[in-house]
């Protein structure tokens, strides 16, 4: 009887442990204009496998590196993922600027889910934030037909946003210092962004460091993504400042 209770707590141990512990993992880096020109030759032969690349903020902004970076990387045969760094402070806003942020990735072919960057809220409520994440992802699912993540810090995937959120979308979790993340609401993640001061060849300063799972890619066999009819000629660029 207790080498049959001991077994059986064995598996049930092992059916509760979080889906990444299986997955097969992937260095990662995520980068914008504040790293500059990167030489993506290097950073493939340094091992990296995944890069995360911002391509727009607000309604107006596309990142000044987005295109050289997207370009770049996939010529070097690195899995490539797009984020939007979130600034809306109402649904209708969210939904304008995931119409940007589609706009703006039109006639890429990225590798890995589509990214929520939402991490400065002002005044806004816990209540306010889910709603305006909500409403940014659904948006960007529905005009790309794309899946989609949200990028958090574990205090956020903790303390702000909700079980609805977390049950419907994955998680990119950052938190430094630590081998395992805080995952709040989420019982798992696909990506772990372990620090924010990490050098690799072929980048001149520091640069976030991840790892991914193997659910960070899309499920697609076509990841083509074309322009939404409504945001066609939305596109502006401006050089910004480093989040």
């Amino acid at each position: 009887m207790k080498k049959f209770l001991c077994f059986s707590l064995i598996v049930l141990s092992i059916l509760l442990l979080p889906l990444s512990c299986f997955a097969n993992t992937y260095a990662g880096i995520d980068v914008s204009n504040w790293q500059g020109y990167i030489d993506y030759a290097q950073v493939k032969n340094s091992g990296i496998d995944i890069v995360y690349i911002k391509a727009s903020q607000g309604s107006s902004i596309v990142d000044s590196h987005f295109r050289t970076n997207y370009e770049n990387s996939k010529a070097n045969g690195l899995k490539v993922g797009l984020y939007h760094f979130l600034t809306a402070r109402s649904v209708a806003e969210a939904e304008q600027q995931a119409e940007y942020f589609a706009s703006v990735i039109s006639g890429t072919s990225p590798d890995c889910k589509l990214a929520m960057d939402f991490e400065v809220f002002g005044d806004l409520t816990v209540a306010q934030i889910n709603e305006i994440s909500l409403a940014f992802l659904q948006k960007v699912q529905q005009l790309t037909g794309k899946e989609v993540i949200i990028y958090s810090n574990a205090s956020n995937a903790r303390n702000t946003f909700n079980e609805q959120l977390a049950s419907t979308y994955p998680l990119w979790v950052a938190e430094y210092g630590v081998t395992t993340p805080k995952t709040g609401n989420w019982s798992s993640y696909e990506g772990f962004q372990y620090s924010d001061s990490g050098r690799v060849p072929g980048i001149s300063g520091f640069t976030d460091l991840d790892t991914f799972t193997d659910q960070i890619f899309l499920g697609s066999t076509d990841n083509n993504i074309s322009t939404p009819e409504n945001t066609a000629n939305q596109i502006q660029t401006y050089t910004v400042q480093p989040r």
